[in-house]
């Protein structure tokens, strides 16, 4: 175990009074197909002040495959905050992340550190991403999850559907390699339902939104109409299902009883490297945001 994990989840537990486990740490930071765990903190008199991460993914950026870095985790303890360290590590590393070739940097990012990347920074507003939701219930319980397991799911991802993502017409979007897809559903120790066959493949995961108990749609790729309806039956225990359609599932998510909703994700991005141009709309999942 490294002190940079120590630091990291203590401060988290610390300061929140929860953190990821080591599991899902060393899953997140170290299994990562794009590349190694980025992890800076600053330390006085023995302990850390701050600790922020950064992760590294595979994106076409025009159609073009990059190297991209998302700015992903950040704490600084209370008694340290107004002192700079969070402006001070980040820019360390967006150096670090350059220098290991990433074009630019990306996130999803919060009222806290919104505020910090985009106003002193360099960073800029891309767009907001909106939700769309399907209700389930009359009320919001914050109970209730995905459905018990009854099998028929994915077990393994290959090169088709690879291939079956790329027939989407995705320009601006993290890669979906059998690869990424693997790591990032299959080995996650998390509960992922990834429901699929030939023609394409759906994951639904499940998270807790403004006290809403939610089934989420990471994931929607191929026969639309069809793998939302199974979407929604592994969802059926939760409040409500949440998705952002991708091209051309728009009419899919009406006709499955999705409507647009008020909550949106603040998309935020940087370039690394001088005369880089980052696109100001990207296609991204909810899968996508709910490990940032």
């Amino acid at each position: 175990m490294s002190v940079a994990r120590d630091d990291f989840l203590g401060l988290l537990d610390e300061v929140y009074g929860e953190s990821m486990s080591p599991e899902e740490f060393d899953w997140f930071f170290d299994r990562n197909p794009a590349g190694p765990r980025l992890l800076s903190e600053e330390r006085e008199d023995g302990r850390a002040l701050g600790v922020l991460a950064m992760s590294y993914a595979r994106a076409l950026v025009g159609g073009e495959e990059q190297l991209v870095a998302f700015a992903v985790g950040a704490v600084t303890h209370p008694e340290a905050r107004g002192r700079g360290i969070f402006g001070r590590l980040e820019l360390a590393n967006e150096e670090q992340a350059a220098a290991a070739g990433a074009t630019m940097a990306l996130g999803f990012t919060n009222p806290m550190a919104g505020p910090i990347l985009v106003g002193k920074l360099g960073w800029h507003d891309l767009y907001r991403m909106r939700l769309w939701a399907r209700p389930l219930r009359l009320r919001r319980t914050g109970a209730g999850g995905l459905a018990p397991r009854s099998g028929g799911y994915l077990e393994s991802f290959d090169e088709r559907h690879e291939e079956l993502w790329r027939r989407e017409g995705y320009r601006n979007a993290l890669v979906r390699s059998a690869g990424y897809l693997t790591w990032r559903y299959l080995d996650a120790p998390r509960d992922y339902r990834v429901l699929g066959d030939e023609l394409g493949y759906a994951v639904v995961g499940r998270a807790v939104r403004k006290g809403f108990s939610a089934g989420v749609v990471c994931e929607l790729v191929g026969p639309a109409h069809r793998l939302l309806r199974r979407c929604v039956r592994e969802s059926k225990g939760c409040d409500i299902v949440l998705g952002v359609p991708g091209p051309g599932q728009r009419a899919a998510y009406l006709a499955a009883g999705f409507v647009p909703a008020p909550g949106t994700i603040r998309v935020i991005g940087k370039p690394l490297r001088h005369g880089v141009g980052i696109p100001d709309r990207w296609d991204f999942t909810l899968g996508d945001t709910d490990i940032f």
